[in-house]
């Protein structure tokens, strides 16, 4: 079940489109902000189908679950890491390149679809009105925004999490965006999401699903992007 703090008009949202629109700016620009959202994006996706058991960890690979995926974007990410063998090995054209750029495109479609967004033409030499994906993407329910914000930012603060905000949390302890979502103490806050991400401060079980599933997935997922992105520069 969907957490019930989440404000009633995100109240359905998936893990990566969570992700995308708690990280949105607080004027209404959701991952406009982020250098590498395609790393975080499909961290989440990949967090949400094993929890779901639309995915298994099979160690050096991810396997299909007993449970198929019903939501679309889930669906479309599964559907591209099973159709090159699962391999953990290959995570990083899920985030670099075509794949992550659609990524981020599909994930952001999705908050248009739902109304939480919309696209806003961008003026280019002073005449001609184009759409522009990304920073021209603004958030249509920003009372909603700044509540979700809230709710994840009282967490990094210390109040209690719930599975949702655990998730979020871990997510933005690895991807380094606690900042982001300007906690009362910066320090204090990254603590928090840190002693999160290794299953202190949850309802019971939560923290067994964080250390075997949650943090080794999203580390892994960002760590072939950095790995990528070092052999991409020659360095």
């Amino acid at each position: 079940m969907r957490s019930e703090r989440w404000s009633t008009p995100t109240r359905d949202l998936t893990l990566p489109e969570r992700v995308a629109w708690v990280l949105g700016n607080e004027d209404g620009r959701p991952v406009s902000s982020l250098t590498e959202p395609a790393g975080l994006l499909v961290a989440a996706a990949l967090v949400e189908l094993l929890l779901d058991a639309s995915l298994l960890d099979a160690g050096s690979t991810f396997r299909q679950g007993p449970v198929d995926p019903t939501d679309p974007l889930l669906g479309w990410v599964a559907e591209g890491l099973m159709r090159g063998g699962g391999r953990k090995a290959d995570l990083g054209h899920a985030v670099t390149g075509p794949r992550g750029a659609q990524m981020i495109r599909h994930t952001m479609d999705r908050l248009v679809d739902r109304g939480l967004a919309h696209r806003e033409p961008r003026r280019v030499f002073g005449y001609l009105a184009m759409p522009v994906f990304g920073s021209a993407l603004r958030v249509h329910e920003t009372a909603a925004l700044h509540h979700d914000r809230a709710v994840v930012r009282a967490v990094l603060d210390g109040a209690d999490p719930d599975e949702d905000t655990a998730m979020i949390t871990v997510l933005l302890h690895h991807g380094r965006r606690v900042r982001a979502l300007h906690p009362l103490d910066v320090h204090a806050a990254a603590a928090r999401a840190r002693g999160v991400a290794n299953g202190r401060f949850v309802p019971p079980g939560i923290d067994q699903d964080i250390i075997r599933l949650v943090s080794p997935t999203v580390q892994a997922v960002l760590a072939a992007l950095t790995a990528t992105e070092v052999l991409s520069s020659g360095r």
